[in-house]
C-alpha cells in the first residue's frame, strides 16, 4: 500500500485525472438504486421531523418552501422527498442539481414528480451565484466525500451554505468509511485486501471531523445521528454486500481506465493483478461476507446574522489531514 508520502509525491502527476472515481453509467444507476433504498432502509424517511415542520411553518407564512439536493445523481432522495411531502400536504420546490447530467432521471419522471434538475459543480462558488436570488429553505447533500478532497471542505461548504436562506436548515448524509466493519476479516481477507484498496481510490479525508468542525463553526443547533446496516434485519446486510461489490467493481474499472499511475498508486503491478484481487474479492461477498456500512447525518440551523460577508470562515482549529487525495480536485 502506498504511504502518505507516496501519495504527496505523486500529486503532480495525478491531478489531471478523473474527478469522481465511480461510474456513471447503467451500472453505476442500478447501483446508486440499490443504495438509495438501503439507506432509505437505514434512516427510515428521509426527511426528519425538524425539516417537516419547518417546511410547514415556511409554507403557513404564504410562501412555498424551496429544496435543493446537491450530488443527487439520479434523484432517489428528492422523490423520497417528495413522497413524504405529499403525505405531509406540503408543497414544495424540489431541484436537484449534480455534475452529471447523464445521471438525471427522465424527463417524463421528473414532470410527473414535479422535481427540477440542473447541473452544478460543488466546488465551482459562480455555479452557485445564478442560486442565490431566491436560495433554498433546505439544503441536503448525500455521500459527497468521494468528489471533495481534503482540501475542498471548506469551499464546498461555504459555497453549500451561500444558497440556504438564514433560518434555513442544511443536511449532509455521508458514509464513514473509517467505520466499515467487516465480520470476520480473518476469512475473508479478499474483502479486506480489496477495502484497503478502496480506502486508497476514494482519498478518504478525515470526513467526520471535517463536517463536525464545519458544521459547528457555521450553524446553530447543530446535531448528528449514527446509523449502521448491522442493525438491518439479514435481507438488507445481504444487500448491502451486493452494493459494496458492485463500488469495488465501480472503482476497480475506473483505476484501470487510468492505468498505469493509478495502479502503481495503490501498491500493485498490474491491472490484472487488480482485476485478480476484485474477482476474489467478489466470490467473497457471493460466499456471505458481510462488510457493514456506517452513515452520519450531520444537520443544522444557519443563523440570520453569520452570512453575507462573502468571506469563508476560517474555522476554530485546523485539523490535520492524514490521507491526500490521488484523482484530482474538481
Amino acid at each position: 500500500m502506498a504511504t502518505t508520502d507516496d501519495i504527496q509525491r505523486e500529486e503532480a502527476t495525478t491531478k489531471d485525472y478523473a474527478e469522481y472515481t465511480l461510474a456513471t453509467g447503467i451500472e453505476a444507476g442500478q447501483r446508486l438504486e440499490l443504495q438509495s433504498n438501503i439507506t432509505r432502509q437505514m434512516l427510515g424517511r428521509v426527511l426528519p421531523q425538524q425539516i417537516v415542520s419547518h417546511l410547514r411553518s415556511v409554507a403557513k407564512k404564504g410562501h412555498r418552501p424551496r429544496v435543493c439536493d446537491i450530488g443527487t445523481g439520479p434523484g432517489h432522495w428528492l422523490f423520497d422527498a417528495r413522497a413524504q411531502l405529499r403525505e405531509d400536504d406540503i408543497n414544495a420546490v424540489l431541484d436537484g442539481y449534480d455534475i452529471h447530467q447523464e445521471l438525471f432521471p427522465p424527463e417524463e419522471k421528473r414532470k410527473a414528480e414535479d422535481v427540477s434538475f440542473g447541473e452544478l459543480n460543488i466546488h465551482q462558488q459562480e455555479h452557485f451565484i445564478p442560486l442565490m436570488k431566491s436560495k433554498y429553505d433546505v439544503v441536503h447533500v448525500r455521500y459527497l466525500s468521494v468528489a471533495v478532497g481534503p482540501d475542498q471542505w471548506d469551499g464546498a461548504v461555504e459555497n453549500c451554505l451561500s444558497i440556504l436562506k438564514p433560518g434555513g436548515i442544511f443536511v449532509w448524509e455521508e458514509i464513514l468509511l473509517e467505520k466499515m466493519e467487516l465480520i470476520d476479516p480473518e476469512k475473508w481477507t479478499n474483502v479486506l485486501r480489496m477495502f484497503k484498496l478502496n480506502w486508497s481510490i476514494l482519498r478518504r479525508n478525515d470526513v467526520e471531523p471535517k463536517l463536525t468542525s464545519l458544521f459547528n463553526d457555521n450553524l446553530e443547533g447543530v446535531t448528528q445521528e449514527n446509523f449502521i446496516t448491522k442493525d438491518l434485519n439479514e435481507k438488507w446486510q445481504r444487500l448491502q454486500a451486493l452494493n459494496m461489490s458492485m463500488a469495488s467493481k465501480e472503482l476497480v474499472e475506473k483505476a484501470v481506465e487510468i492505468g498505469e499511475p493509478a495502479i502503481k498508486f495503490v501498491g500493485l503491478d498490474s491491472a490484472e493483478e487488480l482485476q485478480e484481487i476484485l474477482r476474489l474479492t467478489q466470490q467473497d461477498f457471493n460466499n456471505g461476507a458481510m462488510l457493514h456500512m456506517p452513515v452520519n447525518r450531520w444537520m443544522g440551523v444557519l443563523p440570520s446574522s453569520s452570512r453575507g460577508s462573502g468571506k469563508r470562515p476560517e474555522g476554530k482549529t485546523k485539523l490535520t489531514e492524514s490521507f491526500r487525495r490521488w484523482f484530482c480536485c474538481k
